[in-house]
């Protein structure tokens, strides 16, 4: 029945939900302030890049005037920062000079944070200028590379690394970023080539990652969309090298994880004497690799490590903030699509994906702190040594467990299905939580899946079912040592470190090394870590005399598994 004073007091209403509508929109326009930012390095009288010059326009909030907080990341604990602070910091408004009080560390839910609190509410437009010193090239605590680096005439890493940005990690701005460079240079971005504009949070912002300078460019497909090849300090024939590979990786990765192929993908490269360790970091859309001086570009090691930074790149990742515990699969899917992904390309031989699938095995099983429960361990997992590597192997082989389980319970569904319905959830609006990992599980499979996912989540051990990682390899159980290097400090092997807190009875100590020997040489743990069997080598000095020290940096025995080859009569035989 109609009511015709109903529809009268409807189309009354529904004039004034315009009416507000239009004021609401026209308030959060106003809202969202403007971010005009300028870029320019600091160079040196030989024109080295030296630092990186900030000036920027922040517009005035709708809000009622409030004091402004500038605030810089402190990149810990991963990294720690030494010169790359902020100098030379000016702040304005429309009523001249803005005084800072000194700056204070702050601790919150996205981590720890410089903060700079102005010492009277700011009028209009804000104008914050400064400059930030690059990073020490090689640095005592290396974490991943979002530093602020001199690399290759220019300047390159996260905009983490240089942002002084106000006290707001969930406003979203209007930012134009206007690069102010030389005459032939150019810089590249998460967000694309040269000036670019978008509207950003302060934490996404503060998530692109850069190049800045003399960039040498290199497109495998020659289009301009797509996947392209960008460097600081590679020469041209390792810059190839590197691309090539990685160009037919990111052709397996996109097509696993459904993204177009005109979609933009840059592969960023610094290359820099910053230590002998190679490195990335992710953001949407692209990658920065740290690739040292002179590294061969085209190691199996270095293959790895690209195809896990692309993972995450184009996939939707867990939280991994502190006090979350995302990072067995924001990782764990790293790590395991890094080796399968490519595998079944043809990317690696059956040799060096055997290699690969034991080092991720050895990770895991010689690991101290295996049995550590998911909540518990993001508190330990920088404690040093291979601890950090815990959540990756975790939740690697918890992902090959159960994609050989999905096979032998005949479900037609993968690992990789699973993970795609994952970032799919999440894409539309679903928490990037465990949470939504467990309903992809509840509603495509049965209880068995949500119960082994809990037993990993409850730190008990993984021994994969048979067919792991591929059906054509064999995992045996095995017993294993957990890696031990046998003396306290330093926690990473650094050259010019004195040794300390050497074990007595341990195989360091068995071997000779003694508290005080100085090591002479930077030793990279990762390799041995990520190893049934390798030794520790330790070049070191003892008062005038210089030796090597040689010893096996694994104690006790704990059970384990480790994986082969078929025989070359058995089938299946492995393909590549």
């Amino acid at each position: 029945m109609n009511h015709p004073h109903r529809r009268l007091i409807d189309f009354v209403a529904i004039a004034a939900l315009f009416c507000t509508g239009a004021v609401i929109a026209q308030t959060n326009t106003h809202a969202r302030r403007a971010l005009d930012m300028t870029l320019a390095p600091v160079v040196d009288a030989s024109n080295h890049a030296t630092g990186i010059s900030v000036q920027y326009v922040l517009s005035p909030s709708s809000a009622p005037a409030s004091e402004l907080a500038l605030t810089l990341d402190t990149l810990a604990p991963a990294l720690l920062r030494t010169s790359d602070q902020v100098t030379q910091l000016h702040v304005t408004d429309d009523k001249g000079e803005v005084a800072l009080a000194p700056p204070v560390v702050k601790q919150n839910s996205d981590g720890s944070f410089q903060t700079w609190s102005a010492t009277r509410p700011t009028s209009g437009p804000v104008h914050v200028a400064y400059v930030v010193p690059v990073a020490a090239a090689k640095t005592s605590k290396r974490g991943p590379h979002i530093d602020l680096q001199a690399a290759g005439g220019g300047l390159s890493g996260a905009f983490t690394g240089f942002l002084l940005l106000p006290d707001s990690r969930s406003e979203v701005f209007k930012v134009h970023v206007h690069w102010q460079l030389p005459a032939g240079q150019m810089a590249v971005s998460s967000n694309g080539v040269g000036d670019f504009s978008a509207e950003l949070n302060a934490g996404t912002l503060s998530n692109v990652l850069f190049l800045a300078g003399p960039v040498t460019t290199y497109s495998p497909s020659g289009r301009s969309d797509g996947f392209n090849v960008y460097a600081l300090g590679l020469p041209e024939a390792q810059l190839k090298a590197a691309a090539s590979w990685t160009a037919r990786a990111y052709e397996a990765e996109r097509k696993a994880f459904r993204i177009p192929p005109s979609q933009p993908y840059r592969f960023l490269i610094r290359s820099y004497d910053g230590g002998p360790v190679d490195s990335g970091r992710s953001s949407d859309g692209s990658f920065l690799l740290y690739l040292p001086v002179g590294m061969d570009a085209g190691r199996v090691e270095l293959h790895s490590l690209v195809a896990h930074e692309m993972v995450h790149s184009l996939m939707k990742d867990l939280d991994d903030a502190p006090g979350d515990e995302g990072d067995w699969y924001t990782e764990g899917t790293a790590d395991y699509f890094s080796k399968t992904l490519p595998w079944a390309a043809g990317l690696y031989t059956a040799p060096q994906y055997l290699d690969l699938v034991n080092e991720e095995a050895a990770e895991y099983y010689t690991n101290a702190l295996r049995d550590v429960p998911n909540k518990q361990l993001t508190k330990v997992m920088w404690s040093g040594r291979n601890a950090w590597m815990l959540p990756y192997a975790r939740g690697a082989l918890y992902l090959a467990d159960l994609d050989a389980k999905l096979r032998l319970h005949h479900s037609t569904l993968t690992v990789l299905d699973l993970v795609n319905a994952t970032s799919e959830r999440i894409t539309h609006g679903a928490p990037a939580t465990d949470a939504t990992w467990t309903a992809v599980l509840k509603d495509k499979l049965d209880a068995w899946a949500l119960t082994d996912w809990q037993h990993m989540m409850d730190g008990q051990l993984i021994l994969p079912a048979a067919g792991a990682f591929d059906p054509c390899l064999t995992g045996s159980a095995t017993q294993v040592g957990t890696f031990d290097l046998g003396f306290a400090k330093p926690i990473r092997a650094m050259a010019g470190e004195a040794v300390s807190g050497v074990v007595k009875g341990s195989n360091a100590d068995k071997a000779g090394l003694r508290d005080g020997d100085v090591i002479t040489e930077t030793i990279d743990i990762i390799p041995i870590a990520g190893n049934f069997d390798n030794l520790m080598h330790i070049p070191i000095r003892r008062g005038s005399t210089t030796m090597a020290i040689s010893y096996n940096p694994r104690s006790g025995s704990v059970p384990g598994m480790r994986w082969r080859l078929p025989s070359a009569d058995a089938q299946p035989k492995c393909p590549h």
